[in-house]
Formats: C-alpha cells, structure tokens, sequence
C-alpha cells in the first residue's frame, strides 16, 4: 500500500492553468485515412499532405481465428470438389453435397470434427439402407402408387427420425434430408408432364445410394485430413493443444484472483484505494475465469477423441487434465463467493473512513491475514504448477502438498487470531459490535471461501493419488451398449419433440407434393421439385424464433450464392478451373465474415454457389435456368415451413418467457416459505450429551461434507426444484423469444433487460443452493454440540427462520399484486394500465428495506453473542464455536444476496416496462375541446383511462 501511494500521480493543476489536452480525437469520424494533426501548423503543401494520419488497425485474436476458420474451409471446398469434379462423376455423383457435408462437419480442433464427423456417418449408414430399400420398393410399383404413397412415407420418415432417442442420432435433420434425397429423387426424375421431357432425362441408376454415400464419406475424411495435415506445423489445431493453451489461462487467472485477494487483505482499513482496486481486479478476474473455464470444458471431449485415436500431442496426460478442469469447476464457486463478498455492498455497513470502529476491525483483520495470505497463495501456486504443468518426483510433489497443507493451517490459525482480536476489541461496547456485524460478516464469508477454494486442489491431489492403483472399468462392447439403445424409450412423451416431429413430418409431406404431382414438378420446377423437401428438413427447428431465423438465413444464402454463380457463369463459362477456384474465394469470404450469432447464413451461401455451380444431378441444366428455379424453390419451400410453424403448430417463445418470469416469483416464495419453515424446526433438534465426534477438529467439515448427511424436507426439496426447473426453462427460451417474428400480435422482448433479469435470476439460484448447505449445517451442528451449550440460548434459527419469512412475505405481496395487473400469468401489457403496472413493479424497491431489517436484527444477536462470558474462543468450549459461526454468516450472506437480487430484478422489470411495453391511448375529452383527461391511480377500468 504504501508503494502504491507513492506512485499515485499528483494534481499538477493550478488556479491559473486550464487542464491540458490528451488526444486530439473530436475531429475523427472512425475512417481508416482523416482527421489532420494539431501540432502541423505549417501552411505549405507538402506539410498539409503529412497533416493526415492513419487510424490504428488492430489485429486481434478473434480476427486471426476468423482466417484460420475460412482458410480451413475454402481448403476443404477447393481439395473436395477437386477430388469429385476432376475425377468425373459416373462413380461419385452429386459432388456439392458431398462439399456441403464437408463444411457441416468442420470444427476448429481435430478431435470436434472427428466427433461431428462420426455422428453423421455412424446413422448415415442405417439411414441410407432403410431409405434405399424403401425407394427400390417404390420403384417396383407404379408412378401412380409412388405419387400417392410418397407423402406419408416421409411424414412417417420425419416422425421416426425425431422421435427416435439413440444417442448417435444427433444430427437428425441431415439423415432426413438424406432419406428425402433418396427416396425422393426417383419419381422427381421421371415424374414429368410431357413425355418430351421425360425422354431427355436420365435416371439416376441401381447405385445412386452407395454413390451417394461415398460422395459424402470423401466430404467427411477431406475435414479430417485438412487438421492431420496441421498437426505438422506449431500451431496445430488439436483439441490437445488448445486445452493446454486454456489450462495455462486458467492458472493465470487464478494466480491474478489470489494476488489482488491478497492486495485486498493488506489493505483494508489502511488504504482505500487500493482496497478499491483490489476489489475491482477481484472482480474482473473471476468473470474471466468462469469464461476460460466453460471453454476448457467444451473442448475436453475433442481431447478425449484425440487421445483414444492416437492424435493427442505427446506428453499429454489426460486424467491429470481432466482433474485439473473438474478442480477448477469447483474452486469457481468459492471464486464467485469470494467476488460476492468483496465486491458487492450487501451489508450496509459504514465506510471505513466514516467509522473508526469498522476502520480498527479492518486493520486488525488485515494485520494478522493479510502476509500469510500472500504466503498461502505462492504455495497454491507451487502445488498448481507441480501436479499439472511439469513432471516433478513424487518426493517433491509429496513436499510440496506438505508445504500446502502447513500454509492452510496457518492460515486458519491467522483466521482464528484475526477473529479473537476483532472481538476482544468489540466487547463490552455495544456500538461497535452493532456497526462492525457487517464487515465480521464479509470476512468469515471471504475465508470461508478461500479456504475452500485451496482445498479443493488438496481434495483433488488426494483423490488422484487414491485412485492411482485402481484398474480401469471393463469397456462396453458393441452388443451392450445396440442393446441399451434399442432399450430406450421413444420421445412421444416429450412435449417439444412430439410438435416438432409433427410439424415436419406434415411440412415435409406437403413439400412432397412438388414431386408427386407432374404438374408442379414437370412444368414448375422441371425435375428439381426435391429442394422444397430439402428445405424444409433443412430449416425444421425446435422453436419458432430459431426455424423463423435460419429460413430467413437460407433465403439470403441463397440469394448471395445465385448472384455469385450467375457472375461466376459469365465469366468463366468453359474454365473448369477458373471456376474452382472462384468458388473456393467465396467460401474463403462468406467464412471470414460470418455473424457469430447467425453463421447459418454465410456458411449456406458458401455451399450453395458449388450446389448451384454443380446442382443438378445429371449435370444437364445450364446455371441461367438453375438459378431462377433454385431461388423458387426455396422460397417455396420457406413458405410452406412457416405456414406450418406460425398458422398449423403456433407456439411461442416469447410467451413461454413472459410466463415463466411471474411464475419464478411465485415460485421463490414457495422456496423462502419452505426454508423458513424447516429453519424453525432447527431449535428443537436435541443434541448430544456429549460432544464426541472427531470430525470437528476440522471446523469446516460440516460446510464441506457433514451437510450431506442432513436430509432436508420433501417440501424444501421440491420448491427447489421448482425455481431451477422454472428459471431453466426461461433462458432456454429467451433467445428463440427474441427471433420470433414481431406481428403486432405481442410485445417483443427488451434483450437488455430480460438477460440482466435472468443472469440476476441465475445469481439468485447460487445464493438459494448455498442457503439450502447453511440450513443442512445448521441442523448437522444442533444435532452435535450438548444440549447445555450457551450458543442454544442466542435461537440463531430463529433469527434466520425469521428473516426468511420476513423475504417470503414480501415475495406473497408482489405475487398478489402481479395476480391483479397480470391475471392471465403474463408479464406484459393488456389487462391493466401502465400506472398499476409500475406500482406492482416498484414493490420490488422495498427489498431495499428488508435487507436492513435482516441486518439489524443481525447486529442485535451479534453484540448479545459477545456479551455471553461462556462463549471461548480456544478449548473445549469452542468445539463448534469457529465452523457454527461460518455457517451462520454464511447464511446471513446467502440472505442478504438474494434480497439483493430481487431488488435489482425489480429495476430490471422496470426497464423491461419503460422499453417495451407501448405508450396507453389518451382519449380526447368532448366537453373541453382538445384537453386531455389524464387519469391517476391504479384502480377503476383501464378503458377508461
């Protein structure tokens, strides 16, 4: 601290001086050549020609991952079309689908394209049997029978395909639209109108499904070569490589949380500004942490894949990698516990330089913590980097856990003796015991999180060197595992999975038609009657919002890749090579500028310029009279989906999420209401006559493994349940809301402030699971200590059963009120005015109340517990005393954060209110000419506002 002051920058400001100018950028418009530099003042030409500058350019990491991913697909589209063009097509027909099974597989690592690449091949095969055997038995019979028949054997088709549960059979819209192709595209060729036509087609021939097969068996083993070719070089693109890459971030990351922690410590109660640093770092570093950790754990199966074929780098252990992901999985929760403890005001209490009281607690805690901390955080450090990143001796490593473990126990030690000194300070002064409640509070939360955070990487240690000598488990055969999947239970049940099979198979059934009627297949799309099938099983999705917007995104696709053909056409009409190449440009383009949020639309275009270029299955149509069909169709194909969708099998997003945002306060409730009933069950829990289990010399044991012991009630249980199930369901459904068309027919979702309210929510959810742990120790502890212990005498579950009620009662009066401005459960705009709207919303705010009521009634029971003479701190008595006391803040902390968060879910709604919801008609009063009549209030017929 006391460097950092020194190089805190001085105000060189005087009365008599103007603050001085930094940049001169009020001039700049953003353009890459602009703006003149102020300090030219030179009048001639060539002075006035250097005046201008060049914008800085920034390469930055997202932008070299965009050209390795178009570079990796326009290889894969220049070297598939390569193989399938060059070398003719009497054996290997329909060469784009082969390109566009090529670009649908390919995944930035190796081990990703090997998995994406074995879940289309391994149903392929199946698939293409059945729909073979199925087109040569159509084929036998009439054209009249096939015409008939061939609408409800791919409706049948469609509701097998998403019905069906086996857990390969993943990309199910893909070995539809295989099926479609092939069982399809018989009749397309010979259903035509006139005789004249027909004669001048060609069949596609006895082998057109092995061939087809082939086609995209070539498309998938170019993606795989396109990364074995990269294992060559020093920035291969294995899963392997960059799970390392994240595991050094991760350690980074964590190494930087523990420093600004111990920053933190050393300068509470000395130095504000560093405390306030410390705690902005704290911050950033565990968001960034959490978002390192979820791509670690994205990338783990790839890595798996790698290992198990061979292609992982050398040197790579991937049991010790896997411990390491599933440890820091862990210690994130302490993190975000930490961070909530550090950063966020909860507690109300006075700042440091307003108190000295709270400034002296501070200090002692900081004297006594703050140096061991940073001694602790070197050696977690030491045993991070020894067990996971070198290949030390197991002397060495036995060591260094050593050296750990006395690091933890001083620590706890520097914990107990910070606590002893704090309170010895506080007795017998009730002021400041009351005023200092808080921060003793914040400081038992963040050891405790600390604390559990380092023994998380001791439990993982111990663990693997328990199960070094264990045998591996007998690998399942190829005969268990058809059994297990023939065992599963079909998908009728499953709500969601039954409307989508349904809606496809009667898209799919209805696009048919452009193939069994002569008219429409002969005469409108002349032979190419399949891409309306095509279409549809392409863009059937699972939600409304996200089928709206990948049909919209085919559509431009589409319409992109038609121009581009067209000119490529003209172009290079006889040059075969000419148009390879130009074709591998724009897949290299389409690529590079692809939306993150919406890559269907450039990755469709890139494939569709070589179906359009390559599109028709006997290669006969020239592209000037491919295009205009292709676009047709398509366009045909869209419009059936959504009268389906939108018209057929209406179901809204959007709603789903306005519904789901009453009901998570309801059923929040529920929970507080079910938490503070088993929390006043608590007291009357008889404890031992004598306090004889070892388990507590460790006074954490009961916070990390006892309350697993202690079962809570099935009501509990279940009101848990109910605000998971409730709040998952919402963010599932937030994004497809969002897509939705917006018809007028309701509100659409503010994006803003519906993810601050469900990322709130989510925070919610994590305070609730710690609560649930609290009250689980609460009771463990009451079932241990004697029955003649004085900590009985204080009724802290009383307290806490009490504050609990206190959340649950405020949560029953904004749910009634919601049930009188939202009586269809809805939470937007119809059954009540906007007056009444924000009056049930404001009462959110009054969780601003509740929170200090909970602290009072905290400080209160706090300076009564210091009063107690029998209450030690060492010996005998004390057995529970440190762990009971975590616990208890703990639960005050977990509390406290929920009221925290439901008062921000209140601001949230009321943004969701201001952004979304319309403007109320003002009706013009006839008695006085154009003055308008406002209404105040919330009660009486909002008609008549």
């Amino acid at each position: 601290p006391a460097t950092t002051k020194q190089q805190t920058p001085k105000n060189n400001m005087s009365d008599d001086h103007e603050p001085r100018r930094r940049w001169n950028r009020r001039n700049s418009d953003g353009a890459a050549w602009g703006g003149e530099n102020s300090t030219n003042n030179n009048n001639t030409d060539d002075q006035r020609t250097r005046s201008y500058y060049r914008e800085p350019v920034q390469i930055s990491a997202e932008f070299r991952e965009r050209i390795a991913a178009a570079a990796r697909a326009s290889i894969v589209t220049l070297t598939t079309f390569s193989l399938l063009v060059f070398s003719g097509q009497e054996v290997l027909p329909v060469a784009w689908i082969g390109n566009v099974f090529a670009i649908s597989v390919l995944k930035p690592t190796l081990g990703g394209t090997f998995l994406s690449a074995r879940d289309v091949f391994v149903p392929m095969i199946p698939v293409a049997l059945i729909s073979w055997a199925v087109s040569a038995a159509l084929s036998v019979s009439s054209t009249e029978v096939y015409r008939i028949v061939l609408p409800f054997v791919v409706a049948l088709a469609a509701m097998v395909v998403f019905l069906c549960p086996w857990p390969h059979l993943t990309m199910k819209n893909l070995m539809l639209l295989i099926f479609y192709l092939v069982v399809s595209n018989p009749l397309s060729l010979k259903n035509v109108a006139t005789e004249d036509v027909s004669s001048s087609i060609q069949d596609i021939g006895p082998f057109f499904v092995p061939a087809l097969v082939g086609t995209i068996c070539i498309g998938l083993l170019v993606s795989l070569l396109v990364h074995v070719v990269m294992m060559k070089f020093a920035r291969s693109t294995t899963a392997s490589r960059q799970v390392l890459i994240l595991m050094r971030q991760v350690s980074h990351e964590t190494n930087q949380l523990l420093l600004s922690l111990t920053r933190y410590m050393q300068s509470i109660g000395k130095d504000s500004d560093v405390a306030r640093q410390a705690r902005t770092l704290i911050d950033y570093h565990t968001r960034r942490r959490s978002r390192i950790i979820k791509r670690l754990g994205d990338y783990l199966p790839a890595m798996r894949t790698e290992s198990r074929l061979g292609l992982s780098n050398e040197g790579i252990d991937i049991d010790a990698i896997e411990a390491f992901a599933a440890c820091a999985k862990k210690q994130q929760k302490h993190a975000e516990l930490v961070q909530a403890a550090t950063t966020q005001t909860l507690l109300g209490e006075d700042y440091t330089s307003k108190n000295s009281h709270v400034r002296e607690v501070k200090e002692i805690v900081s004297e006594n913590l703050g140096y061991v901390l940073e001694r602790l955080a070197l050696e977690y450090s030491k045993s991070e980097t020894v067990f996971f990143f070198i290949n030390a001796s197991k002397e060495d490593k036995e060591q260094i856990i050593h050296d750990l473990q006395h690091s933890m126990d001083e620590y706890l030690q520097a914990m107990r003796q910070a606590i002893h000194d704090a309170e010895a300070l506080l007795q017998n002064n009730d002021d400041a015991s009351r005023s200092t409640a808080g921060p003793m509070i914040r400081v038992r939360v963040t050891f405790l999180a600390l604390f559990s955070f380092i023994h998380e990487l001791r439990d993982v240690v111990s663990a693997t060197k328990a199960t070094t000598d264990k045998s591996d488990k007998v690998a399942e055969t190829a005969i268990a595992r058809l059994l297990s999947c023939l065992k599963m239970k079909w998908l009728w049940k499953d709500i969601s999975k039954r409307r989508l099979a349904t809606k496809t198979a009667v898209g799919l059934s209805l696009a048919s038609l452009w193939v069994s009627i002569p008219y429409l297949n002969g005469h409108l799309a002349y032979t190419q009657g399949v891409w309306v099938g095509v279409t549809v099983a392409s863009i059937s999705l699972e939600t409304t919002g996200a089928a709206y917007t990948k049909a919209l995104d085919r559509l431009w696709g589409t319409l992109i890749a038609a121009a581009f053909s067209l000119f490529v056409d003209k172009v290079f009409h006889v040059n075969a090579i000419a148009k390879l190449l130009t074709l591998t440009l724009i897949t290299f383009i389409s690529i590079l500028v692809s939306n993150p949020n919406r890559p269907y639309a450039s990755r469709y275009a890139a494939t569709s310029v070589g179906s359009i270029l390559y599109g028709s299955f006997d290669n006969k149509m020239l592209v000037d009279d491919y295009v205009p069909t292709r676009i047709m169709l398509i366009f045909v194909g869209v419009t059936i989906f959504l009268f389906v969708e939108l018209l057929m099998f209406p179901r809204s997003s959007r709603t789903i999420v306005q519904a789901q945002t009453v009901q998570l306060f309801e059923d929040l409730e529920q929970f507080f209401y079910q938490s503070s009933k088993s929390c006043s069950a608590i007291s009357s829990v008889s404890g031992k006559d004598e306090e004889s289990n070892d388990n507590f010399v460790d006074p954490l044991w009961m916070l990390r493994h006892g309350h697993k012991e202690v079962d809570v009630t099935s009501s509990l249980r279940d009101s848990v349940s109910a605000v998971k199930k409730t709040f998952a369901l919402a963010k599932v459904e937030m994004r497809p809301g969002t897509l939705e068309p917006s018809l007028g027919m309701n509100v659409s979702l503010d994006d803003v402030g519906y993810d601050r309210l469900l990322s709130e929510s989510e925070n919610m959810i994590v305070q609730i699971d710690l609560l649930v742990v609290t009250l689980q120790s609460l009771r463990g502890y009451y079932c241990q200590i004697s029955k003649e212990h004085p900590v009985r005498d204080l009724q802290w579950p009383s307290l806490v059963s009490a504050s609990l009620l206190r959340i649950a009662q405020q949560l029953s009066e904004i749910s009634d009120e919601f049930r009188l401005v939202f009586p269809h459960g809805l939470f937007r705009p119809g059954a009540s005015n906007i007056t009444s709207i924000i009056g049930a919303v404001s009462l959110f705010r009054r969780f601003a109340q509740v929170r200090l009521s909970i602290l009072a009634d905290v400080e209160d029971r706090h300076a009564s517990y210091l009063d107690l003479d029998d209450i030690a701190l060492s010996g005998e008595g004390a057995r529970h005393t440190p762990g009971f006391r975590l616990t208890l803040a703990l639960a005050v902390s977990a509390m406290l954060g929920v009221a925290q968060g439901l008062q921000n879910c209140g601001r949230h709604l009321e943004r969701i209110v201001e952004s979304s919801f319309p403007l109320e008609e003002v009706k013009c009063n006839e008695n006085y000419g154009h003055t308008t009549a406002i209404q105040f209030g919330g009660s009486g017929d909002s008609n008549d506002s």
